[in-house]
């Protein structure tokens, strides 16, 4: 059975039906390390070239002191994907490229790349299914449901350093400013991270990252590892130290989302929440629910009242706040006092000059 890097070589060698028929060792070796596979030397491709040459899935040839190599021509995949492709292929692909094509390594778009341009091909043809199909398209987006801010600048070799390493689970080393630290003189010292996911929240990229300085220690009552958000547009610099990383089986993104709640921002301990809204503003919880446990009912005023188990947070702070006064926080009498407090502080900073 081919490895990892045997598939690899697959992927990148051509065929005789490729313009550029035939690639060295060398030629080979540098786009497989372009592509985000960390091979090593050239002497590891030539000796799994020999083995997949024995396996007769592809063949060499001479020219002069070096071998040149091809790929047999089995299925042809994206090279022949215009013929091969269906149209629910050709919006499929095209879909994945428009939403989700800024998200994946080099290590996957590149090996991919000829499938996309295939459904744009197959996408253009004047055929009987075609426009159907091709205006899918343009009926479907994605819109924030927040106000919309102009996206952080995020410098490609960046992202694709960061995705590469997370893709392949190597070690980075990091140099990141942190927003409470503002601008410093001093370029921050670079520290080395496990990357274990990305995620976007908001239009920013963040990488959810394990430091290995930071293992657990019971004996100090740190029973798990310090996995900590960083968002890629404050990174300085990123460069892969070399090292791999044993991916921790312990950690799943989706839990780490919903338990740890670390997009939330500054989660605190679970409370019940209860509010009451006036006129329609809380009508909008009856089909999205707060909580799980959330419980609905009425004022003897009339005003509608939710109640639920959360962990309060920015978000739920910036969330409350964006109801203005259509919403009473009646408990925790805590979170009811902060908010007092904070209108309190409004009212005077917006008191006309002779009220």
């Amino acid at each position: 059975m081919p490895s990892s890097l045997d598939e690899a070589i697959l992927r990148v060698l051509p065929t005789e039906r490729d313009a550029v028929a035939w690639l060295s060792t060398p030629e080979l070796h540098r786009r497989l390390e372009e592509r985000g596979h960390r091979v090593g030397y050239t002497k590891k491709v030539q000796r799994h070239l020999v083995a997949l040459e024995k396996d007769k899935l592809v063949i060499s040839t001479e020219n002069g002191r070096e071998l040149l190599w091809q790929r047999k021509p089995w299925l042809q995949g994206g090279r022949d994907g215009v013929n091969l492709m269906g149209a629910s292929e050709a919006v499929a692909f095209h879909i994945l490229r428009r939403f989700a094509g800024n998200k994946l390594p080099d290590a996957v778009t590149m090996d991919i790349e000829p499938l996309f341009k295939a459904a744009e091909v197959r996408l253009s043809q004047e055929k009987a299914d075609s426009r159907v199909y091709r205006s899918w398209a343009d009926k479907v987006d994605s819109v924030d449901g927040a106000f919309a801010l102009i996206r952080p600048k995020l410098g490609p070799e960046i992202f694709q350093t960061v995705a590469t390493a997370t893709f392949f689970e190597r070690e980075l080393l990091v140099q990141y400013r942190p927003a409470y630290k503002g601008d410093q003189a001093e370029e921050p010292k670079a520290k080395p991270l496990w990357p274990l996911a990305l995620v976007e929240s908001g239009g920013v990229m963040y990488m959810v990252a394990q430091d290995p300085a930071h293992a657990p220690r019971p004996e100090k009552g740190k029973t798990k590892w310090l996995r900590t958000l960083y968002r890629l547009d404050r990174i300085g610099s990123v460069t892969e130290s070399g090292k791999t990383f044993a991916y921790p089986h312990d950690f799943k993104l989706r839990a780490y989302i919903e338990t740890e709640q670390a997009f939330d921002f500054l989660p605190e301990a679970p409370v019940r929440l209860e509010l009451a809204f006036d006129g329609n503003a809380g009508n909008h919880l009856k089909e999205t629910p707060m909580a799980k446990d959330q419980e609905i009912g009425a004022l003897p005023d009339g005003r509608l009242t939710v109640s639920g188990t959360v962990a309060p947070s920015l978000k739920l702070r910036w969330w409350l706040r964006s109801i203005g006064p259509d919403v009473e926080i009646l408990a925790p009498q805590s979170l009811r006092e902060e908010f007092a407090e904070d209108f309190a502080k409004l009212a005077k900073r917006y008191r006309l000059p002779n009220s």
